[in-house]
């Protein structure tokens, strides 16, 4: 099969994949991006005033909407909600009113197609490393055997942008070999990777180092791209919400409220560290074991000596840099989610990682073999969380015995671990009707 056909069916296999649960699954996080396209598309505002304008005097507004400047703006990043709006404009234009049912159907088709977009790009990617079969099978465990499918192709999160902007600056990154004109288009996508999730933004700047650690030209290229984007993102922060952080300022702040911590971050690494690699109910290598081959590329990577040494040591600085911010962070585990979600935005790195390894899977079984079980166990484990999640509350691990966000021990019980839960707890059926 030719290599750009291999592309195509990455992508409208995922995308059929990604929608076949017909469900819409997040949380009250995402309920600002969803409605955000409805009020740009309506009424050509970019805040959330029309949803607020009888709410009641002196009530508490939900955590996910924001009162700065006269207006309801949501606290999450807007970039998301933008990228959405394209896909919500024909259903909108012919069908009025906007339920949440209908809502909820734009935000998972929106999710679906950046995520699958992000698989394509990953694939792109991998090609200027390794062979087009290489590139598509290990696009293929990005697919499939990753919270690329659980969680960002599953609700409107910030998550799946990032992921797609990420791998477009590592395609960029890579393609400015041979194109000069790459490194302007990956200052751009690290700006936009950075506006979906600020917490990007150690990649982004490993991008443009890298660059710039080949030919100043191109970093400096690259680092206009950059500013390009996150200059008008930053001034939006600051004239609204008086923080460069945005909407997080104040989210960080509610930490102690919402999650039983005392802030947003904590000098004590190691627990969150270990956390969100092998706690039972978040840990990356337990929701995801085939990555542990990754880990194991990322190691391999810097043992080279090749001509690609550098290139892998800036990016395993950015994935390395990045997992131990947030090991750092005091909501580490996410909040009420599906496993490692705030791991999630790291992905196309993780990916990127399996190509040094590859190789040795080629040359022994032993190691294919427990690769290929890994796999397997990394796509059970993401349709667990595809067709089960989230249970009923009244029996939701998040929720019972006790708040995962005050009960932090639980996320260490490996007797009672989210996935185990589930299972018991059985499927939940087609709908678009929840919230989460």
């Amino acid at each position: 099969m030719r290599p750009n056909r291999i592309g195509l069916w990455l992508f409208l296999g995922s995308l059929l994949l990604y929608n076949v649960n017909m469900r819409e699954i997040s949380s009250a996080d995402t309920m600002g991006t969803r409605l955000l396209p409805l009020a740009l598309i309506q009424e050509l505002r970019l805040d959330l005033d029309s949803f607020f304008r009888d709410y009641p005097a002196g009530r508490p507004l939900p955590y996910w909407v924001q009162h700065v400047r006269g207006h309801y703006l949501s606290s999450y990043p807007i970039l998301p909600a933008l990228m959405a709006a394209p896909v919500y404009l024909v259903p909108l234009s012919l069908f009025t009113g906007g339920s949440l049912a209908l809502v909820n159907v734009l935000a998972k088709l929106s999710a679906t197609v950046f995520a699958a977009l992000s698989v394509l790009v990953v694939y792109l990617a991998l090609r200027q490393l390794a062979r087009p079969p290489v590139a598509a099978a290990i696009a293929f465990v990005y697919a499939v055997g990753t919270s690329t499918w659980s969680v960002s192709s599953q609700g409107l999160w910030g998550h799946g942008p990032a992921q797609l902007f990420m791998a477009a600056g590592l395609y960029g990154v890579l393609r400015a070999e041979a194109d000069r004109r790459a490194a302007i288009w990956t200052g751009i996508a690290a700006g936009l990777m950075v506006a979906s999730r600020p917490t990007t933004g150690l990649p982004a700047l490993a991008f443009m180092a890298y660059l710039g650690h080949r030919d100043w030209r191109q970093g400096a290229v690259s680092l206009l791209g950059f500013l390009a984007v996150t200059v008008p993102v930053t001034a939006h922060n600051l004239w609204y919400f008086g923080s460069v952080q945005g909407g997080y300022a104040q989210l960080h702040a509610t930490h102690a409220l919402f999650h039983g911590v005392g802030g947003a971050w904590t000098p004590s690494v190691g627990a969150g560290l270990l956390g969100i690699l092998v706690s039972p109910s978040r840990g990356l290598l337990v929701y995801s074991p085939v990555l542990a081959f990754a880990l194991a590329g990322l190691i391999l990577s810097l043992r080279d000596a090749g001509p690609r040494r550098p290139f892998f040591a800036y990016m395993a600085a950015a994935t390395g840099g990045s997992v131990v911010m947030l090991g750092t962070f005091a909501v580490w585990w996410g909040g009420h989610s599906f496993g490692p979600r705030l791991l999630t935005d790291v992905l196309p790195l993780l990916a990127l990682f399996l190509v040094p390894v590859w190789p040795r899977l080629e040359t022994s079984r032993l190691l294919t073999a427990a690769f290929l079980l890994a796999f397997v166990l990394s796509i059970g484990v993401q349709v667990v969380g595809v067709f089960y999640y989230p249970s009923p509350r009244r029996v939701d691990w998040n929720w019972t015995p006790q708040n995962v966000d005050f009960a932090h021990e639980r996320l260490w019980d490996w007797q009672d671990t989210q996935i185990l839960r589930l299972l018991r707890n059985g499927p939940r059926s087609p709908g678009f009707e929840s919230v989460g």
